[in-house]
């Protein structure tokens, strides 16, 4: 007798107890009219079954393996090795390699090195072998690292249970699948029925668990390709560095980048603010400034003066600022001005426009304003400095024997206050400007109003742009300085090279030395 035909009679042999209960269910179900019914539920419970294992199957086909190109570099050598890699990758996940066997990771791992290698070397002949041991070293302990955390965080009890408990718990599960066995051919004889369901069940739960089984294993061999790829790209690229705590640590050039950038930060922090004092004759210009030193600092009711005069001021919250009192202007042409002051203006960080609310010509600020901006334009410097009005002799507005301070601009509850709100509206229109710039005061000895409670606070909420302006203008002065600074260190040792030639020539010859030393 053959095998074939062995095979044969244990499997008829094996099946004769279930084609009796089989045959007798049959009949039970012919007899009371339910066959039909009973072949139609299978077909459907079939069509169900066929539909899962289909949903298994391409779920399967759409694993979503390890996605490292984030992590890659983008030159065009690491986006080929890793193409390599990923190809290396397909093509193992679908030999279906064995993962307890040494010889696979040893084998990939060879192929990876030696494929990234040469992608980084093409022209050497050894190329797996243009790396030194530390570095190797180095992915190890990287690699070594990895597997460490991984096993911690996603394998339950790793970090309780010894490799001898694992030995002995992998002899126990032998030993209880060979009982399990052994029970389950028993109870085929004694119960053939509830053993075949029990069977079936099985089969089902063991064709879901190898599905499984086979999606985990290719998401394996995946990961384990692309990291130690990803290592590999970083080795041979020379991204690796042996000390990663260099990295927390800024390099020589960024060093002396941040000295620079202190010291720097350091003068323009002493550098005091520069404020121009502008306005038309008669505008209040002279009281303005008064007002802000809390004394006479500037001549009033007296002849213009010519060009401009700075004064120191100090107070709290501005360290020190220069106020450059400038000469009132009128009329249409303010160019001669501003060429006799253009240097002084070009250094300004803040402008203090004194207006006068009981003029209406607005026309001369406005043709001001946009000369010092064509000024900076030519200058080529983009930002304005931070401008401020000062809104003059408000208690010369109608009703002018009404003056009851303060005043409410922002709800007029009174004919003053709804007058000066109206001057405000108009100077904010015809100079283009905000609410907040332009601050209403009375300069008038003894009936001061609005100093330190609007003028100065308006002066606080634009100090910021003024700040970056300043900023902007000690950078440019500082990089003249910087321009000369190196000019004259190159000229230095350009003078001192010339002069160490010049010793040596007259080192080399003795006679001409003998004859100009006697």
């Amino acid at each position: 007798m053959n095998m074939k035909t062995r095979w044969h009679l244990r499997f008829a042999v094996i099946l004769a107890p279930f084609s009796i209960p089989f045959a007798a269910g049959g009949y039970w179900l012919w007899a009371n009219e339910l066959l039909v019914l009973w072949v139609g539920s299978s077909a459907a419970l079939g069509s169900i079954w066929w539909l899962i294992s289909r949903w298994f199957r391409h779920a399967s086909s759409d694993l979503e393996l390890l996605d490292i190109s984030n992590a890659i570099g983008n030159s065009t050598q690491n986006q080929q090795a890793y193409k390599k890699i990923e190809a290396i990758s397909a093509s193992r996940r679908d030999d279906n390699p064995d993962l307890s066997s040494s010889q696979f990771y040893i084998q990939t791992l060879l192929e990876v090195m030696q494929t990234v290698a040469e992608e980084f070397h093409p022209r050497s002949k050894d190329a797996l072998l243009e790396i030194k041991l530390p570095y190797l070293l180095k992915v190890v302990e990287m690699l070594a690292q990895d597997l460490r955390i991984n096993l911690a965080e996603n394998i339950p009890g790793s970090h309780v249970f010894s490799l001898s408990d694992l030995a002995k718990s992998h002899k126990f599960a032998s030993r209880g699948r060979e009982l399990y066995r052994m029970f389950r051919i028993v109870t085929a004889g004694l119960d053939p029925v509830s053993a075949m369901i029990r069977e079936l069940k099985l089969a089902t739960t063991n064709s879901i668990l190898s599905q499984s089984s086979a999606e985990l294993k290719r998401w394996l061999i995946d990961a384990y390709i692309k990291k130690f790829g990803y290592y590999a790209i970083e080795l041979y690229s020379g991204n690796l560095v042996l000390d990663d705590q260099l990295l927390a640590k800024p390099t020589k050039v960024s060093r002396q980048e941040i000295v620079a950038i202190k010291r720097r930060e350091r003068a323009v922090g002493a550098e005091p603010f520069r404020v121009l004092v502008l306005g038309q004759t008669n505008a209040g210009k002279s009281s303005l400034i008064n007002a802000l030193f809390g004394r006479v600092k500037a001549e009033t009711d007296a002849l213009p003066i010519k060009g401009i005069n700075s004064y120191v001021l100090k107070r709290p919250g501005v360290e020190t600022a220069v106020i450059m009192d400038c000469e009132g202007y009128g009329g249409s042409d303010c160019s001669k001005l501003i060429a006799q002051a253009a240097k002084e203006i070009a250094r300004c960080d803040m402008i203090l426009l004194a207006v006068s609310a009981t003029n209406a010509a607005r026309e001369p600020d406005k043709q001001m304003l946009q000369a010092i901006q064509s000024q900076f334009s030519s200058l080529g410097r983009t930002t304005m400095p931070a401008i401020v009005v000062a809104l003059t002799h408000v208690d010369q507005l109608r009703p002018i024997r009404e003056w009851n301070p303060p005043y409410d601009v922002t709800h007029p509850d009174c004919d003053k206050a709804r007058t000066i709100r109206m001057a405000i509206d108009g100077v904010a229109r015809d100079l283009e400007m905000e609410m907040d710039q332009i601050a209403p005061v009375c300069l008038k000895p003894g009936f001061e109003y609005n100093i330190e409670e609007g003028l100065i606070p308006a002066i606080f909420q634009h100090l910021d742009h003024a700040e970056q302006v300043r900023y902007l203008r000690c950078l440019k002065e500082y990089r003249k300085e910087d321009h000369w600074r190196l000019l004259w260190k190159q000229s230095k040792r350009t003078g001192q090279f010339i002069a160490k030639k010049g010793l040596r020539t007259f080192d080399s010859v003795p006679k001409l030395k003998s004859v100009l030393t006697s």
